[in-house]
């Protein structure tokens, strides 16, 4: 079962043009449901991205935020002639850390707003269609997702064996044997999938998912925060996770915030209508959604307000408790 996202279906502009005779013989109403399919297809990306980009930078700032602490915490333990330099430089540290996470909260704030006055533009092409460095980008960002897809396809099983997995040191074994999945590609098929499966409404599987998917993200944020190679660096997250109770804290926290905002987002309209207009992206899920056919005709009032909802779930994740059962 295929869980990357497809491509819209006008082929991305790919491929040969549709003939006009062909256009014509569209009927006006069926070109529009098109469009809103392509639409939808945008928007869950945009969805997906911003989800992924939220937990990255989040992840980051737990991170070091908890490295802080540790090590103030550290110092305490040990007396020395640069101890009260040392206690003011870690909490100088701290304090910098929660200023970031502040200032990168605020500035996504303004974001989503501006983003609710516009929602999911996807069509940039018609204000700069003659920019030629727009263009190689456009066709840059298409050969990367193109290998994207070609990854997740290949290890696929692998990718879902590992999303199983709920002891750390089954984890860690995995990732050893298997270190090529140390990447964003097995991070972005995981948290897909915990939307496709709390749309299934198989929450227990997809709390399983999550843990695992934010363990990948928590590797990433790692590798990027000390510049080496995710591949490298997995087995010092197990190692902070299993023996650090305030770097487990910060993960839980995080576990925590994400499966409420699958929660929230799989209950839309929006992001159902999705799964029902294009059954490719899981066709397990076009039986439960039948009846949601009828309400075509609100699409475009659905993404509108969804939109905003989406935003509304980012915005409340800032202000939720730091609380969930033993992982």
């Amino acid at each position: 079962m295929a869980l990357w996202l497809p491509r819209s279906r006008d082929g991305g502009g790919r491929g040969p043009p549709a003939e006009d005779d062909e256009e014509r013989a569209v009927p006006p109403a069926a070109r529009q449901r098109l469009l809103e399919a392509q639409t939808y297809n945008q928007g869950i990306e945009l969805v997906c991205q911003k989800e992924k980009e939220f937990v990255k930078h989040s992840v980051e700032c737990t991170w070091n935020l908890a490295e802080a602490q540790q090590k103030l915490g550290s110092l305490a333990l040990h007396n020395s002639e640069s101890f009260d330099q040392e206690c003011a430089r870690a909490k100088t540290e701290a304090a910098e850390m929660r200023w970031r996470e502040e200032e990168w909260r605020r500035k996504e704030e303004a974001l989503n707003q501006r983003e609710g006055q516009n929602p999911w533009n996807t069509d940039p092409v018609s204000k700069e269609v003659f920019n030629k460095s727009f263009i190689n980008q456009k066709r840059k960002e298409t050969e990367d997702e193109d290998l994207s897809e070609s990854f997740m396809q290949k290890h696929e099983q692998k990718i879902r064996h590992f999303g199983m997995m709920s002891r750390w040191d089954d984890s860690q074994r995995f990732l050893s044997d298997h270190p090529y999945l140390v990447c964003e590609e097995t991070s972005k098929y995981l948290m897909l999938w915990c939307f496709h499966l709390e749309a299934e409404q198989k929450r227990a599987l997809m709390e399983q998912v999550a843990h695992q998917a934010v363990v990948m993200q928590f590797i990433l944020g790692i590798a990027k925060s000390c510049n080496v190679d995710p591949r490298g660096c997995f087995r010092l997250f197990f190692q902070k996770a299993k023996t650090g109770e305030g770097y487990f804290e910060a993960f839980k926290s995080e576990l925590e915030a994400f499966k409420t905002r699958v929660r929230i987002w799989s209950q839309s309209h929006s992001f159902q209508a999705i799964l029902l207009e294009d059954p490719s992206v899981n066709p397990s899920l076009v039986g439960q959604l039948t009846s949601l056919s009828q309400n075509t005709g609100g699409l475009q009032d659905s993404i509108n307000t969804n939109v905003c909802s989406l935003n509304s779930v980012i915005q409340r994740d800032e202000e939720e408790s730091k609380m969930m059962d033993t992982v």
